[in-house]
């Protein structure tokens, strides 16, 4: 091999050691550029991601703050509703105790029901805090027990001819063997009380003036 092909040799070998080399810091110029924006994209993203917890944070407080409002209106209105609601059962109460003491002021001066004379009558008569009955009359061989309310519902007829009769029946064994008459006394009643109460034979005493006026047709007797 002559000098002048050795030369030539070592020409093309410096020419691909210098296109090597061009690639090479080419390649660590794209690789620096990536890793830059890549820099870039991760800071950007770390910003959106401490903006975004920023913002929940935010809208934390704002939800507590929110939610601690509402629970003081709710308390608020509960405790309105339950002044309103005390109100109300003062009143009904209050009205209730008056229709009580009418109607047994008038069947203690007139102890009368049903067509039938009675010789005594027990008012708030009591077996225990759950059994007691408003009015009762008595005579030799009947009573008649007479519940009072303001309001007389359909259901509240039921009751007394279903259940309350039987209460008294239990806790009050003295009065085996007597007719029972029920009647209901009260200011309000609608069409549904009035069907019930002829349904159960039982008597509907109302307000007439300063008296009291009773429907008794069909009074039924119990045994």
């Amino acid at each position: 091999m002559t000098v002048k092909e050795i030369r030539a040799i070592l020409a093309e070998n410096a020419a691909s050691l210098r296109e090597t080399d061009r690639i090479v810091q080419e390649t660590s110029r794209q690789i620096q550029e990536t890793k830059q924006i890549m820099k870039e994209n991760a800071e950007k993203t770390d910003r959106q991601i401490q903006e975004t917890y920023k913002q929940m944070r935010e809208t934390d407080r704002k939800m507590d703050k929110l939610s601690e409002q509402t629970d003081r209106k709710i308390a608020e209105v509960s405790k309105q509703i339950k002044s309103v609601s005390k109100q109300i059962g003062g009143i009904d109460n209050n009205i209730g105790y008056h229709a009580e003491q009418f109607f047994q002021n008038v069947f203690a001066d007139k102890k009368v029901f049903g067509g039938i004379k009675y010789d005594n009558i027990i008012l708030n008569m009591k077996h225990s805090e759950d059994v007691e009955f408003d009015i009762v009359l008595k005579n030799g061989n009947s009573v008649a027990i007479i519940e009072v309310k303001n309001r007389i519902r359909a259901n509240f007829v039921k009751k007394l001819a279903e259940e309350r009769i039987k209460e008294f029946r239990k806790y009050f064994p003295e009065y085996k063997g007597y007719y029972v008459y029920l009647g209901i006394a009260g200011f309000s009643f609608n069409k549904d009380v009035l069907e019930s109460a002829k349904k159960y034979g039982v008597g509907i005493i109302r307000q007439a003036g300063d008296g009291i006026e009773v429907a008794a047709t069909g009074l039924r007797a119990y045994r």
